[in-house]
């Protein structure tokens, strides 16, 4: 069974639309707004690595980036530095570190699309290594 919309947009436009939703992703310079774990400004920011969600009844949370809201709810994010979550030199999306995602956790946000999907063997195995001994944001302690 084939969709409607089939045919309707080519492979080249589709390609396209994908170059630019991963440009998208990439850190660039944020006017008025700074990283949310170091407070640096004027840097290369990620704003597509912690995303959250609030009621817009509620306070926002320090280092909190409104996007857009819906329906009674803000979406936003936590915008990490390169100094924070590093580029990776295949791809140039942010790369979540172990430090970027217990922050995170701390706050609540989940990882968003924006970030780096090929595999680091270093940031691998340091989260194992917490993972097994129930450290940082595996911590069964609050």
């Amino acid at each position: 069974m084939s969709s409607p919309f089939e045919g309707m947009m080519s492979e080249d436009v589709r390609l396209k639309m994908r170059k630019q939703l991963i440009e998208s992703y990439k850190p660039r310079i944020q006017a008025g707004v700074c990283c949310a774990m170091c407070n640096s400004a004027n840097v290369l920011l990620a704003m597509h690595v912690l995303e959250h969600s609030i009621d817009e009844n509620l306070a926002r949370p320090a280092g909190f980036v409104p996007m857009s809201s819906s329906m009674g709810r803000i979406r936003g994010c936590f915008p990490v530095c390169t100094n924070c979550a590093p580029v990776c030199g295949k791809c140039h999306l942010p790369i979540p570190t172990e430090s970027v995602l217990e922050f995170g956790h701390g706050k609540n946000a989940r990882t968003g699309l924006g970030i780096c999907e090929h595999i680091h063997w270093g940031a691998f195995f340091h989260a194992l290594i917490k993972k097994m001994f129930k450290k940082g944001r595996f911590s069964t302690t609050p």
